[in-house]
């Protein structure tokens, strides 16, 4: 069991519980997402971005009435990466 073998970049408290609340819910809009993750906006969109660049967040763009919304679920192979990200946490915890 070695340091390496966690993502520390995904470990990053902020990124981790991002992802986390992503893993609980089909898709969230921007504001639940800072509602429940405690970020500010700028944070929330850096990290949202970075985690779209690296595959792991689809993000898209509706219109609810006369606002637009900004939707973020985990693609597939972010739900994958998380529940890895998980099983490696737990083994090392000795769980």
């Amino acid at each position: 069991m070695v340091h390496t073998e966690l993502d520390a970049h995904l470990v990053a408290p902020k990124r981790f519980v991002t992802m986390a609340h992503l893993n609980q819910v089909e898709q969230a809009d921007y504001s639940s997402l800072q509602q429940t993750t405690g970020l500010s906006s700028p944070d929330l969109s850096k990290i949202i971005r970075d985690l779209e660049e690296r595959g792991l967040v689809e993000v898209t763009k509706e219109r609810r009435s006369r606002y637009g919304t900004t939707l973020v679920r985990l693609t597939p192979q972010g739900q994958k990466t998380f529940k890895a990200l998980l099983t490696t946490i737990n083994r090392i915890a000795g769980q």
